[in-house]
């Protein structure tokens, strides 16, 4: 049977080692960096990658291509983990000045942590940004945001490495909205672009609705505990038609115009969305859980580069 729903974040601490220049989004060149890092030295079957049986037999191929014949929502399941990049719009770095990033892993994706330290050491020695820059792994942080604990698993300086034990889990998800209580309003605020198509069409400041985002978010908390843990008891129709009533009192929200580098179609790619602040009132209680699991999954398109990175405030 599998094990229940639960999210582990980890702080990585990197010390650069030559002048670094990053894009004001960092999501996409570190999962570029790292995509290229573990294929290029950890993968077992690079020809293979993007098939079940390599994605059944290799870390590398479950972490970067997770295929899976007879899963419920097609074949392609969610990546089993959120890059999340730096919020803030600093792109240089000196030599011997830190910068950090979070990786967070669903349900039994956990278990492949090894390989992901791997990763960023690698990506480290072969240079990140322009002009490959290299940097040292310092430090490996687990992270409890709803306990205000940590614990670290990794210091560049000691041999032995800890796994991670500061899992959010359903209990203390419950224990957050009782927390956040019956409160008639509430602040999302966005720190990294929201991207989300709805009826064919890009959903930008002016067309923003707080169903449509909700859908989403629901549909990928379903998908990523459907493929890595027992599902999440989510109610789709009376979640939606609560999510249909809740309204939209200020949009603060704004767009983020962001492009990446596509190797893979010779290209630069659209990646931009939606920042800032909503307030929303309704009925709101029952979607707390599901907007609580959000802040960690993150939402929208290009979650895994850190998009739809979004947290809750109490508005009164």
């Amino acid at each position: 049977m599998a094990a229940a729903f639960s999210v582990h974040q980890l702080r990585f601490v990197a010390e650069v080692a030559a002048p670094l220049r990053l894009p004001p989004h960092k999501g996409s060149s570190l999962r570029g960096g790292l995509f290229e890092a573990l294929r290029a030295q950890f993968c077992l079957s690079p020809a293979a990658c993007g098939s079940p049986q390599a994605a059944a037999a290799c870390p590398v191929c479950f972490l970067l291509a997770p295929v899976q014949e007879d899963a419920p929502r097609g074949r392609d399941l969610p990546r089993p983990y959120v890059l999340r990049p730096p919020a803030d719009p600093r792109t240089d770095y000196q030599p011997g000045e830190r910068f950090e990033f979070r990786f967070l892993t669903f349900g039994r994706a956990l278990g492949h942590f090894p390989y992901a330290l791997l990763g960023v050491q690698e990506l480290g020695r072969r240079g990140l940004g322009v002009g490959r820059a290299g940097f040292h792994l310092q430090e490996v942080w687990a992270e409890h945001p709803l306990l205000g604990r940590q614990e670290r698993l990794y210091r560049a300086a000691e041999p032995v490495v800890a796994a991670p034990a500061l899992p959010i889990t359903a209990d203390q998800v419950e224990a957050e909205v009782a927390r956040l209580g019956a409160t008639p309003r509430l602040l999302l605020r966005f720190h990294l672009p929201l991207r989300l198509i709805e009826a064919g069409r890009l959903v930008a400041v002016s067309n923003w609705r707080f169903r449509p985002f909700f859908q989403r978010l629901a549909e990928r908390l379903l998908a990523l505990s459907e493929a890595y843990a027992e599902p999440l008891p989510l109610r789709f129709d009376r979640l939606l038609q609560l999510a249909e009533r809740v309204e939209t009192v200020d949009n603060r929200l704004r767009w983020w115009d962001l492009f990446r580098h596509s190797s893979r179609h010779g290209r630069l790619l659209p990646m931009g969305g939606l920042v800032g602040e909503v307030v929303l009132a309704g009925e709101l209680e029952p979607l707390l859980p599901w907007l609580v699991w959000g802040q960690f999954t993150h939402v929208g398109k290009y979650a895994d580069h850190g998009n739809g990175w979004y947290e809750l405030v109490p508005a009164g």
